[in-house]
């Protein structure tokens, strides 16, 4: 299943070879159908715009997903669904965590990802639990998997910190 990558800011570098990696894995943990996912990495102005002019949100947001339809034509490669991360807030959060921003961005994708596999964590508590129990059960995976893989187990990145992003649930 092709994962593209696309680094469209500037301002932070990004792994992609290892973040294709996780990708690659968080599909194939969630049993993913997708044969074609992009995943582009952009600044707060881009997922701003994104944001207004698909969800109605004048505002800049970590992860955006989007889930499309079958192809206008076989001959035309055309994704499956597209995931865009602000790399820009993904730095503001891990600062605010304590953890590495290529933590943070491996926690947004697999967010990302799982929304693109139809969970969604905004219809409710228990969708959000399923949402939360997907994305750990996936970071436990993930986690293996650059374990046991020594080209991706260099650098700074801490497995202890990859757990998913759903908020826990605030009892009222």
């Amino acid at each position: 299943m092709p994962i593209e990558l696309e680094n469209r800011q500037r301002k932070y570098p990004v792994s992609l070879e290892r973040l294709s990696f996780c990708a690659e894995t968080v599909l194939s943990a969630l049993g993913s159908s997708k044969e074609r996912v992009g995943v582009v990495f952009v600044n707060n102005r881009i997922i701003r715009s994104v944001n207004r002019d698909f969800r109605g949100k004048n505002a800049s947001t970590d992860v955006l997903s989007f889930q499309y339809g079958p192809s206008p034509s076989s001959d035309i490669p055309f994704p499956d669904g597209e995931i865009l991360i602000s790399v820009e807030r993904a730095n503001c959060q891990a600062i605010e965590q304590g953890i590495s921003l290529e933590s943070e961005l491996i926690n947004l994708l697999i967010h990302g990802i799982c929304h693109l596999q139809g969970y969604d964590h905004e219809l409710g508590a228990k969708e959000a639990e399923e949402m939360r129990v997907a994305e750990r059960r996936v970071a436990q995976r993930l986690k293996r998997a650059i374990s046991n893989h020594p080209r991706h187990q260099s650098g700074p990145l801490a497995l202890i910190d990859i757990f998913g992003k759903v908020p826990e649930v605030q009892e009222k």
